[in-house]
């Protein structure tokens, strides 16, 4: 048995590197690891990279002072052959995309080199790379960051007739790899409670831990002067289509209202949304580089809609940077947020412009949610305690 104080050695192994923080799941990966470095752990990470080799070197160098990298040098196989491959195994496609032979060697070589006290694999993608440590005997903590399930169900609406049953036969492969996972593993780790009642739902046997995303609860917003007054952002995913379906839907249904009301409002949509340039008051952006030129100073963000599960991590990075947020009821009830209290709560096109409106027009409004937010955070995320929780979870599953 490890004594409770005793520093662990913990080799996590994901899909992609943390580094750069470019999105929601590398910015809970990389938190995770910072947080087990400040608190005296060891932590060896192994994922792929399929990038520049100098921008490799650029990543480790960032990833060294948090933790020991490795960052492999493997390309996710494309969709084509992954869907192929998954007709042919029955296994899911986005599970096949991300199996990746050089990634589980490299974690089978750290292995064999002794000192890992524990197994972290980041989202269920990474399981298939986590072999060699069930082989080993070593204990296994899965962290899920959605009900991957849910999300492919949730993903049927927004297909066409032709690839909808496609989508349709992946959300019933995921759910049994879901079960699979579950029982497999010493315990799973889920990012809200929930996630974690859906998966215990799945699996009644399951040892499933609910543990909030860490996050730092004041972050520096950007300094970049953009266009309009109020300035307004959101967030619209290349690769995700639901996402970018919500941004269309608020751009063509809401956002002419919100301009009625406040001509000189400007929409700033970051990630995506290039076809939208022609839509009076809508600025489209690439992905940022940084996470943080998303979040300018003195700009509210919006959060037109959201998927059924996991956690909103755009809202917690808004909430940190400074930035009131004004989302749909889901995205607060997600985050257990107050209506008027941590954001402003809105359903429909008349709710969005009001909102809006009053934080524009009322001084004191902005600050106090502001102020909320990030109390919010410093209650519910803070770094330190979250990392503690999941040592806990850790040393649970070395015991068992």
């Amino acid at each position: 048995m490890i004594a409770a104080m005793h520093p662990l050695r913990v080799l996590v192994v994901a899909t992609k590197s943390p580094w750069p923080p470019v999105d929601g799941g590398r910015l809970v990966l990389l938190n995770t690891i910072e947080g087990l470095a400040e608190a005296g752990h060891s932590v060896v990470l192994v994922a792929p990279w399929s990038g520049a080799s100098d921008q490799r070197r650029r990543a480790e160098t960032a990833l060294a002072p948090m933790c020991d990298p490795h960052l492999v040098a493997a390309t996710p196989r494309t969709r084509h052959v992954s869907a192929m491959l998954g007709l042919l195994t029955a296994t899911p496609m986005s599970v096949v995309r991300h199996t990746l032979p050089e990634v589980q060697r490299r974690v089978a070589e750290i292995i064999e080199g002794g000192g890992v006290d524990v197994v972290h694999a980041e989202q269920l993608h990474a399981l298939a790379q986590t072999a060699p440590a069930r082989a080993a005997g070593l204990p296994l903590v899965h962290r899920a960051h959605n009900v991957e399930a849910a999300l492919w169900a949730f993903a049927i609406r927004h297909r066409g007739p032709i690839a909808r049953s496609a989508v349709a036969r992946e959300a019933r492969l995921m759910t049994a790899w879901e079960a699979d996972a579950l029982a497999s593993a010493t315990a799973t780790v889920t990012l809200t409670e929930a996630d974690r009642r859906a998966l215990s739902d799945l699996v009644p046997e399951a040892s499933v831990h609910a543990v909030p995303a860490p996050f730092a609860a004041e972050l520096p917003a950007c300094a970049a002067d953009l266009d309009g007054d109020p300035v307004v952002t959101t967030f619209a995913s290349t690769t995700w289509k639901p996402s970018r379906d919500a941004v269309e839907r608020f751009v063509r249904g809401t956002w002419p209202e919100v301009r009625r009301r406040l001509p000189t409002a400007v929409l700033h949509v970051f990630g995506g949304g290039r076809h939208l340039a022609s839509v009076d008051g809508i600025v489209p952006h690439a992905p940022p580089a940084d996470s943080r030129d998303a979040f300018p100073a003195g700009a509210v963000a919006v959060v037109p809609a959201r998927h059924p599960t996991g956690v909103p991590m755009k809202v917690l990075e808004a909430w940190a940077r400074g930035l009131p947020v004004v989302a749909d009821p889901s995205t607060a009830a997600a985050l257990g947020a107050t209506d008027g209290v941590e954001l402003l709560v809105a359903g429909g096109a008349d709710a969005y412009a009001d909102a809006l409106g009053r934080l524009h027009d009322e001084d004191t409004l902005r600050p106090a949610l502001v102020a909320a937010a990030r109390r919010a955070l410093a209650d519910r995320h803070d770094p330190a305690s979250v990392t503690e929780h999941l040592v806990r979870v850790y040393r649970w599953a070395i015991e068992r």
